[in-house]
């Protein structure tokens, strides 16, 4: 059986080959970043992704690469088999459209080209931390209406919207409360899981929302199990939202950084 590793290596090789036949001169690179390079990968569960760097005259007027162009890769990425990961996710910046936080060292892999700026350092991830934390809407980042939807795979993509919800969330909180994202943005889900274990109000809910996705991953048989992700996951994304709000200023005081146990109360 290929090792996840191999399956990593594998899948990176076809589609740094794919972009490179298919986006022309605009071309200024291409990363792979997050579990699929520091480990950790839930089979079934964990997307492999990708950021493409191109000129701004690579983008139309809509910010966006060409739809022929989309298309040919979609139908060339479409030969590519994913297993162990679920799928294969794209994000497409220049210069001009980049919103995102610059690559966090150790967490990605240069596969051609250079990036589109420097890596990212502690204090831009802590206050990236701190600008989601600040806006966090478990309500808007999930929407509950999409659970009256049934039929086709309508649960399964519940499941793993949540997944993308909960997860950075879980990353950001640590970042705050530890004031090391470089290190933080490295662990492992189950590792970043256990760091949170001791925090009052959240580490038990966050233990149990990753017993909910390893028990659902990667058969997605049970509706049971899919909901009881999403409400682990509300659990989360509520205890994270209510004790920032009451803690913020003292999670953001330095002078209650020296002891990273218990920093809530």
């Amino acid at each position: 059986m290929e090792s996840i590793q191999s399956a990593a290596q594998r899948i990176n090789l076809a589609v740094r080959d794919i972009v490179l036949k298919h986006i022309n001169s605009s071309f200024r690179g291409l990363i792979v970043q997050g579990s699929a390079i520091k480990g950790g990968v839930i089979p079934g569960s964990s997307d492999i992704d990708y950021v493409l760097y191109v000129d701004d005259t690579g983008l139309n007027e809509f910010g966006t690469i060409a739809a022929e162009t989309c298309i040919n890769l979609h139908k060339a990425l479409s030969d590519i088999d994913v297993y162990p990961f679920r799928y294969i996710q794209f994000s497409v910046i220049s210069s001009k459209t980049n919103k995102f936080l610059p690559p966090i060292p150790g967490s990605y892999l240069l596969l051609a080209g250079q990036l589109l700026e420097l890596e990212a350092t502690n204090d831009q991830i802590f206050h990236d931390a701190v600008a989601s934390l600040d806006i966090l809407k478990p309500e808007v980042a999930f929407n509950p209406h999409q659970l009256l939807d049934h039929g086709e795979d309508r649960i399964e993509r519940c499941a793993r919207l949540m997944c993308t919800v909960v997860w950075p969330v879980v990353f950001q909180f640590l970042t705050v409360i530890h004031r090391d994202g470089i290190r933080i943005w490295n662990l492992k889900k189950h590792e970043a899981v256990s760091l949170l274990a001791n925090e009052p109000g959240v580490g038990s809910m966050a233990e149990s929302f990753l017993r909910s996705v390893e028990s659902y991953y990667p058969q997605e048989q049970s509706p049971e199990k899919a909901l009881r992700l999403i409400e682990d996951g509300f659990a989360i994304l509520n205890s994270v939202k209510s004790i920032w709000m009451v803690h913020r200023t003292r999670l953001l005081s330095r002078d209650n950084l020296i002891n990273e146990k218990h920093i809530l109360y």
